[in-house]
C-alpha cells in the first residue's frame, strides 16, 4: 500500500497523468508495474479518487519522462492539518493550541502560494475557513478573541487568492468578512491590510478615487506596522500617478513611502508581512515611477533602475509567484517606454508563463493588456 498522501494537488495533475501515459503508449497495468504499485492506484489517481504523495508523483514523472511537469503539480501540505482535522470533528475541544496551529497553517499556505500560485490552494483554504467558522460558533468566551483574530487573517488570505484568480465577487465578500472579524478582534494591522487590499481591488477595476482613498485610510492609524504603512503610502502614490495627479503630490507620497520603508528595514518582519523586503519596496516605488515615465524619460530611467533591482532581488522560492509576474509586467512597460521592445517582449513572456503555471486569470489579463497597450508584436 502506498503511504497516505498529505499533499496539495493541482487540478491539472489528473489530465496530465492520463495524457502522458497514453502518449507513451502505456496501459494502466504497465505504468503501475513501472512505478512498483498496483493498477488500482493509477486508476484512482487518473479518476481523481485519491491523491498522490510527492514521492509517487516524482516516480511517475521519472517513468513518464515528464521533465518535472508532474512533480511540480504536487506539494506537501503545510503542517498541523491532521490536528486541525481532529478539531474540526470535535469543535468543542478547540483550545489555544488549536488556534496557534491555525495561525501556523496559514503561514505555511502563504509560503506555498508563493511557490505554486493561488489555484491549487484555493479549495483547501476554503475548507479551512469552513472549519474556522465552525470553531467560532463553539469557542469559549475566553478563546473567541484569538479565534476570531485568526479567522480574520484566513479570510483576508482568501480575499487575496480571489483577487489573484480574477474572482471579483469572491474577493469582495472575503475582504468584507475579514474586515468585520478584524474589527471585532481589534487587530489594527489586519484592518489596515484589508483596507489596502480593497484599495488594490479598486486599482484593478480602474476605480482610482477609491484606490487612493482606501490607501490613505489604511495608514491613517500611526500605530499600524511601519512596513504596512509604507506599502499603503506607495499604493496611494501609484494611484495618484495613474490618475494623472500633479507630480508634486505623487512625489510627496513616494517620499513618505521611502521614509517609512527605511524605518521598516530596521524592524523585524512580521509573519504576515515577510514579503515587505527592500526588493519589494524597490518594485513598488519603481511601479510609480514607470507611470511618471510615460511622459518623462528621466523618471522612466529611475523606474527601470528600481524595477530591475527589485525583480532581481526576489527569492528563488518566489520566482514563480503570481505577484512576481505582476512585477514583471511593470518592468516590461518601463522597458518598452525606454525603447527596448525586445526586452519588454521577453519580460512579458516570462510573466505570461507564470500566469499559465499559476492559473491566474488576473495576471494573464494584465499581460494581454500590456501587449496591446505597448503595441508589441508576438512575444517570444
Amino acid at each position: 500500500m502506498p503511504p497516505r498522501a498529505n499533499t496539495i494537488v493541482d487540478s491539472r495533475f489528473i489530465a496530465e497523468l492520463r495524457r502522458l501515459r497514453e502518449e507513451r503508449g502505456l496501459s494502466l497495468r504497465q505504468l503501475a508495474a513501472a512505478v512498483n504499485y498496483g493498477k488500482s492506484l493509477i486508476h484512482q489517481l487518473e479518476a481523481g479518487q485519491t491523491k498522490p504523495t510527492v514521492g509517487i508523483a516524482t516516480r511517475l514523472d521519472d517513468v513518464l519522462d515528464a521533465h518535472g511537469a508532474l512533480a511540480a503539480l504536487v506539494v506537501d501540505a503545510p503542517a498541523d492539518i491532521e490536528r486541525l482535522a481532529y478539531v474540526a470533528a470535535c469543535p468543542r475541544r478547540v483550545d489555544r493550541a488549536a488556534a496557534e496551529a491555525l495561525a501556523g497553517l496559514l503561514a505555511g499556505y502563504r509560503r506555498l502560494e508563493d511557490a505554486i500560485g493561488p489555484g491549487p490552494i484555493m479549495e483547501p483554504v476554503r475548507a479551512h475557513l469552513d472549519t474556522v467558522t465552525g470553531l467560532l460558533r463553539e469557542a469559549r468566551d475566553d478563546l473567541r478573541p484569538r479565534i476570531i483574530d485568526v479567522a480574520g487573517q484566513w479570510a483576508q488570505f482568501a480575499g487575496w487568492l480571489s483577487i489573484a484568480r480574477g474572482e471579483e465577487r469572491a474577493a469582495t465578500a472575503w475582504n468584507a468578512r475579514a474586515l468585520r472579524w478584524a474589527t471585532e478582534a481589534g487587530n489594527t494591522d489586519l484592518i489596515a491590510t484589508v483596507l489596502s487590499f480593497q484599495g488594490h481591488q479598486a486599482e484593478l477595476r480602474h476605480d482610482l478615487p477609491t484606490m487612493i482613498e482606501l490607501s490613505r485610510e489604511s495608514r491613517r492609524d500611526e500605530t499600524v506596522n511601519t512596513a504596512l504603512r509604507a506599502y499603503c503610502a506607495g499604493q496611494e502614490a501609484r494611484g495618484l500617478a495613474m490618475a494623472g495627479a500633479a507630480s508634486a503630490d505623487v512625489l510627496a507620497r513616494l517620499s513618505e513611502a521611502l521614509d517609512l520603508s527605511g524605518q521598516a528595514a530596521e524592524e523585524p518582519l512580521s509573519p504576515w508581512g515577510y514579503w515587505y523586503t527592500p526588493s519589494f519596496f524597490a518594485v513598488q516605488q519603481g511601479s510609480v515611477w514607470r507611470y511618471l515615465g510615460a511622459e518623462d524619460s528621466r523618471a522612466n530611467d529611475h523606474a527601470l533602475e528600481l524595477l530591475t533591482a527589485g525583480v532581481a532581488g526576489v527569492s528563488e522560492d518566489a520566482g514563480g509567484a503570481e505577484w512576481h509576474g505582476r512585477n514583471l509586467v511593470h518592468l516590461a512597460v518601463a522597458q518598452a517606454q525606454a525603447g527596448d521592445a525586445a526586452a519588454a517582449r521577453e519580460t512579458l513572456a516570462a510573466a505570461d508563463a507564470i500566469a499559465l503555471a499559476t492559473a491566474s486569470r488576473e495576471l494573464a489579463r494584465q499581460v494581454t493588456e500590456a501587449v496591446h497597450h505597448l503595441r508589441l508584436s508576438a512575444m517570444p
